[in-house]
């Protein structure tokens, strides 16, 4: 894995676990899912990014198939819907129902690198990088980016802090964040 992709993972595992923290304290919310799966799904999301960039494949899917092949059918479903989600459940979101893949596509949404950066400067970048210039991708890009704002809305009503906070939560270390090793 090339080393800007890990630190790009760990910091979407940082910023998961956070809004996972979040959710544990806050009175409003049911129960949020384990913090194990949600950080191995973090963790994981771009295990074939390094791959796919070399050969030219759909590093989501072809996440998904590595992580099952290991024995990791639930950590793999975690990482195809890292881009796109293939449920948007609406309806769970307004009950403050929210499942490592909510988190991690959110967490990975904010993360550019391994800064943590608004939604909007986010779509840029992946419009810019991915869009080719064509009307039709970026048009699909910013669908799915109102799913993620929508995300983004339904978690922190149940939050007791907002989107711009994250950083606050953070390490004030730059070695800290070169690492992942979960706060207890």
């Amino acid at each position: 894995m090339y080393e800007n992709i890990r630190r790009h993972s760990f910091m979407v595992a940082r910023v998961a676990d956070i809004i996972l923290q979040g959710l544990h304290a806050a009175s409003s919310a049911p129960a949020p899912p384990s913090r194990s799966l949600v950080v191995a799904g973090a963790l994981m999301h771009d295990i074939a990014k390094t791959k796919c960039i070399r050969e030219g494949c759909k590093h989501a899917d072809i996440g998904r198939d590595m992580c099952r092949e290991l024995g990791f059918e639930t950590i793999g479903e975690i990482v195809a819907n890292h881009v796109v989600l293939s449920e948007f459940n609406r309806k769970a979101y307004k009950e403050g129902y929210f499942s490592a893949i909510e988190l991690v596509f959110y967490a990975d949404k904010r993360v550019k690198h391994d800064q943590v950066v608004p939604l909007r400067e986010r779509l840029e970048y992946i419009i810019d990088k991915y869009s080719n210039n064509e009307a039709i991708r970026e048009d699909y890009i910013r669908k799915n980016f109102e799913q993620c704002q929508e995300v983004e809305h339904y978690l922190f009503t149940r939050l007791d802090f907002s989107p711009d906070e994250i950083t606050s939560f953070l390490p004030d270390s730059p070695a800290d964040l070169l690492h992942y090793l979960p706060e207890r």
